[in-house]
């Protein structure tokens, strides 16, 4: 049941980001026209001038042979009214570019009655005479919703074009001139818009009825009236209604469009009343609200007899008079508590917001844009998502039921790993310091091998009732859930492991620091049935980059966990410095990368300190790609260890060595080694010395030149294993190296039991050498050792002339580090053994 509450939850909340979809989409096309008008994308130059005929007496003839008559400025400063009156606007073109230009003129008015358009030479002669408007009769649906007209401007020529409107009503006429494709775009884009508006209106009609024929509630069916009052004022208002109704029906709505907006005052009104429950309480204010409905019912029957520069200004009036009823009747119903309506509320406001808007747009009271005219469409999309909201609402108890027990632990009833995951993406969206701190108690699970269930999870309450205690003190500290009651910073991650997010950006140290405070006072004490448990807690850190997924956050903060058990402090800290995925995907690119050939062997030589020549080098592999340059090497090789491709890579490592090794010889070097590392992940593949038997025939090289380095962690898991490997190289005259000698507590017996060719000393014993006694006398001790063993030794991490001298006075073999040179490509590394010049000045006295 459960499952099946969070679909639907999830159903929901798709239809509601579908919802806000729609809306963005229409938002986007708000401003699209004044932004691609002809004057904006051409070098077509406008000039305005417009003229009020009051007796509606002058011809086009009167207003051409008196310029003195018009008023030279923008169509916006026009004093539009309701009085029957013509309008004559004058709009000058010149077009300065070296081609003709096609225009449309578009007039935003497809209520208008008469519109007349002469268009005019710059002598004042006519070319062409066209007429528009809803008395006009043989006009397409697409003239009739879309009033414009189609004309060309030659290079370099003025023309003219002279408007008359003459209507009863709405006279406000914008006019907007386009190129063709622009025009295009804009009525795809408005015609778009139209019928989002159209369509989302009819679902929400058509689900009001099914709801009618469900519950029996009128408030639906009125609901309903003012949905589909809507759809008829908006498609006269703005032309989409031609395309809705049969031409006579449109015709006859323009003619008598204020009933139309008697029609959805009367419903917002009646919907207010009902829905607000007033019609049980029969008080005042429903007194108030019905006298109102019957006076706007009288008006409009009269707007039917009435003409529309009479009746429109009525009508706004009683626009003021019916939101202030709604504000008394809302504002009443809100201060006695009624929560569950607030939705339905608050789906008003963009409504009365929006009607407001419309008039004042079309009398002139605000300046003409695509957004105000647009501004009561938007309204009602508005409100229809916030009726959705609102139906939603009363589903919210299940809802808040389900979500509590998917984001708490059912035993603690502590905010489990969603609520920390859901923190931790809205951090990441707002691109803030994200710090996970984990806190685990310390053998927790052992303790459940002793208690009970039950008293692990009360052991685990009591210790997180304290630690969220300290946590309340630090602000730093990220509010998981903000309720009436708790304000959590804490999240249970089960097996005694708490977790929050510090969002403070500071050094390590000091969150370290504050943690320690924080878990010293911490229960170091519990008892269950007389015995008294010693508490111990360890700490996690793990800091987070803006690319990394929660998931990987979380892992690297266990993986610091693990860590803290080997740590004085109890502290352990999984570092960022890689931005990379360090899972199975990143492991696959891995995998490819070799498939494809598309890693890298770097060297770096290894010096003879008899004669300062390079005898060989060591083998380091690269990812070459740009991508992957922040992942160490040594992440790397754990990251093919833990999927199981470090085989795979060992032996592309051993092929890509043995390939390289031919070159040498080829370029003049025969006898250089080149030393390739194993781990001991690489004693699983099976028949290893085989297979390196088979590449060494495969390239046709000397095994003498190719060697193996191993550290002490590959003797650990099988020694009987190693043992054979070691000598079945040997038996092929490949050398085996025992790298890092000195750091392992066997090193020593290592020599007893494999047969190796070759030591290596561990760069810690170098780095101070000259000023260190005890390790000068470690290494001499060593290279004596090796010697009397019939071993070579080779000395890493040499990067001064002072210790290259000293090792030499030592009698050391071979040496290799940063004095001599860093890994180096193949290619730089030829060109690096052929010159050697460094090499030649090591025993320079300058």
């Amino acid at each position: 049941m459960e499952l099946r509450t969070l679909r639907y939850n999830a159903i929901a909340v798709a239809i509601l980001i579908f919802i806000f979809f729609i809306i963005s989409t229409l938002t986007s096309n708000l401003v699209m026209p004044t932004r691609y008008t002809i004057d904006k994308t051409a070098p077509v130059y406008l000039d305005y001038a417009y003229y009020i005929d009051e007796k509606k007496t002058l011809t086009l003839n009167d207003i051409v042979s008196q310029p003195n008559l018009l008023i030279h400025d923008s169509f916006s400063e026009i004093p539009w009214s309701f009085a029957q009156q013509n309008y004559w606007l004058f709009l000058d073109l010149e077009n300065k570019s070296l081609k003709k230009e096609n225009i449309v003129a578009h007039f935003d008015n497809p209520m208008v009655d008469h519109l007349t358009i002469y268009h005019l030479t710059k002598n004042n002669e006519i070319i062409d005479i066209y007429r528009l408007g809803d008395k006009e009769e043989s006009l397409s649906l697409f003239q009739y919703s879309v009033p414009h007209i189609r004309f060309s401007l030659d290079s370099r020529t003025s023309q003219r074009l002279v408007l008359k409107i003459d209507t009863i009503g709405i006279s406000k006429t914008p006019v907007n001139l386009y190129r063709d494709k622009e025009f295009i775009d804009l009525v795809r884009s408005q015609t778009g818009i139209w019928g989002i508006f159209v369509g989302v209106l009819l679902m929400a009609a058509l689900y009001n009825l099914v709801l009618y024929f469900g519950i029996k509630d009128r408030v639906y069916l009125i609901y309903i009236g003012y949905i589909i009052s809507a759809i008829t004022m908006m498609g006269a208002v703005l032309g989409f209604g031609f395309y809705l109704w049969p031409l006579e029906w449109q015709l006859f709505i323009h003619e008598k469009v204020i009933f139309t907006n008697y029609a959805i005052s009367f419903f917002t009104l009646s919907f207010c009343i009902m829905f607000l429950r007033y019609h049980k309480d029969k008080c005042w204010r429903y007194k108030m609200g019905t006298s109102l409905l019957y006076a706007m019912f009288i008006l409009a029957i009269s707007s039917l007899f009435i003409p529309e520069n009479i009746s429109a200004p009525i009508f706004f009036c009683v626009m003021g008079v019916l939101y202030i009823v709604c504000v008394i009747l809302i504002y009443k119903k809100l201060r006695t508590g009624f929560r569950w309506a607030k939705f339905y509320v608050l789906s008003w406001i963009p409504l009365i917001f929006g009607a407001a808007i419309q008039p004042m747009e079309l009398t002139g009271l605000l300046s003409y844009s695509f957004t105000t005219r647009h501004a009561f469409l938007v309204a009602i999309l508005c409100e229809v998502i916030l009726m959705a909201m609102a139906l939603a609402d009363r589903v919210r108890y299940q809802r808040e039921r389900a979500l509590y027990h998917a984001t708490h632990t059912q035993q603690t009833k502590l905010l489990n790993s969603s609520k920390l995951k859901h923190a931790f993406m809205a951090l990441q969206g707002q691109e803030r310091s994200t710090t996970l701190c984990l806190i685990k108690i310390r053998h927790f699970n052992s303790l459940n091998t002793i208690i009970t269930p039950s008293q692990g999870y009360a052991l685990a309450k009591h210790v997180a009732k304290q630690l969220e205690l300290e946590l309340s003190h630090e602000r730093q500290f990220v509010i998981l859930e903000t309720n009436l009651n708790t304000s959590p910073r804490l999240a249970d991650l089960n097996s005694g492991v708490f977790a929050c997010i510090s969002t403070k950006t500071q050094n390590q140290e000091t969150l370290e620091a504050l943690l320690i405070k924080i878990i010293n006072n911490l229960p170091k004490q519990y008892e269950i049935k007389g015995l008294n448990l010693q508490l111990n807690y360890s700490i996690g850190i793990s800091s987070a980059a803006q690319n990394n997924d929660f998931e990987y956050w979380l892992k690297r903060g266990y993986l610091a966990l693990k860590n803290a058990k080997n740590s004085l402090n109890q502290i352990g800290s999984s570092s960022n410095g890689s931005n990379l995925m360090m899972d199975v995907s990143l492991a696959a690119k891995l995998q490819q990368a070799i498939n494809n050939n598309q890693l890298a062997l770097h060297y770096q030589p290894q010096v003879n300190l008899f004669d300062n020549q390079v005898s060989g080098a060591e083998a380091l592999l690269r990812w070459p790609d740009p991508a992957f340059s922040s992942l160490s090497i040594e992440e790397l090789i754990t990251l093919a260890e833990h999927t199981g491709i470090i085989n795979e890579l060992t032996l592309w490592v051993i092929e890509q060595a043995c390939r390289d090794i031919v070159g040498l010889t080829k370029n003049g070097y025969p006898e250089h080694t080149i030393s390739v590392n194993l781990s001991a992940k690489n004693l699983a593949i099976n028949n290893l010395a085989e297979k390196v038997e088979n590449i060494l025939i495969k390239y046709q090289i000397p095994a003498r030149l190719l060697k193996f380095e191993l550290t002490e962690s590959a003797f650990v898991d099988s020694q009987d294993a190693l043992i054979k490997l070691v000598d079945d190289l040997g038996a092929l005259g490949i050398k085996v190296v025992l790298d890092d000698f000195g750091t392992g507590y066997a090193s020593l017996s290592y020599l007893i039991n494999y047969h190796f060719s070759e030591l290596k000393i561990d760069k810690s014993f170098i780095f101070d050498l000259p000023n260190n006694p005890t390790h000068q006398v470690i290494v001499q001790t060593a290279i004596d050792m090796a010697h009397n063993l019939g071993l070579s030794i080779t000395i890493e991490g040499v990067e001064t002339q002072e210790i290259h001298h000293l090792l030499k006075d030592m009698n050391a073999n071979y040496a290799q580090g940063y004095l001599y040179a860093k890994a180096l490509p193949y290619t730089d590394y030829l060109h690096f053994l052929k010159s050697q010049y460094s090499l030649k000045m090591l025993d320079s006295s300058f």
